[in-house]
């Protein structure tokens, strides 16, 4: 009877060892796993991602308005973003502004457009425009910055149909560069009677060319 009891005593007590081990190395990684997600670790510490800051640099439209283009911290994790990463519509953007074929001015500035106008869309010139969001969107500093790449195109109520039809009916009397702003050629074309036909039938040739455009250097209305 002694040998079965000793035999299974022995085996309660290597039982019994087993699971005190464990439970010691269960202490034991739970204290490991304490010392390494300290509150400098950024796994323990949800407190320390708050602290991350981002700096926003002011951009090249700084010279244009005073303080709305300061540099400001940015925190990651705000739920304000950034006004500069706004969709199109929550902003409103400016006109291209014209430099008048001033490239210092451009380059000073980093936008704007040195002409107006072209025909072919390698003839366009492309510049970004000042851009800020609506007023009654909040979000994060600078307010007003450069958004994407407008063609230097404008309109100014010139549309190509009429000016053709003036120039075919009406264009001995010189409306149609009256029409298109060319006042003192207009004048000597009226006095002329379209030099006899001859410039009558040089300016149509033109204006279906694109030889003779507005001179405000606009161009022409889209018909929809």
């Amino acid at each position: 009877m002694g040998g079965p009891m000793s035999v299974s005593y022995l085996l309660l007590c290597g039982q019994m060892l087993l699971l005190v081990i464990v439970l010691l190395l269960h202490c034991v990684s739970l204290i490991y796993s304490q010392n390494t997600t300290g509150p400098n670790s950024t796994t323990g510490a949800p407190t320390a991602f708050l602290t991350v800051i981002g700096t926003v640099r002011s951009s090249p439209v700084s010279s244009v308005s005073s303080g709305a283009n300061s540099t400001s911290e940015y925190d990651p994790l705000s739920p304000l973003v950034l006004c500069s990463y706004l969709p199109e519509e929550f902003i409103e953007c400016e006109e291209p502004v014209e430099h008048f074929g001033n490239s210092s001015m451009q380059q000073s500035i980093e936008y704007g457009c040195k002409k107006f106008g072209g025909q072919a869309y390698a003839d366009v010139d492309h510049t970004p425009v000042l851009c800020k969001p609506l007023d009654e969107i909040e979000c994060v500093a600078p307010r007003l910055f450069l958004r994407g790449k407008k063609a230097c195109v404008k309109y100014t109520g010139h549309y190509f149909i009429t000016t053709l039809l003036y120039s075919f009916f009406l264009g001995c009397f010189g409306v149609d560069r009256f029409c298109l702003g060319h006042t003192g050629t207009a004048v000597g074309k009226l006095l002329t009677l379209g030099g006899l036909g001859i410039w009558w039938f040089v300016d149509l040739i033109l204006l279906i060319t694109g030889g003779l455009m507005p001179s405000d250097g606009s161009n022409w209305c889209t018909i929809y």
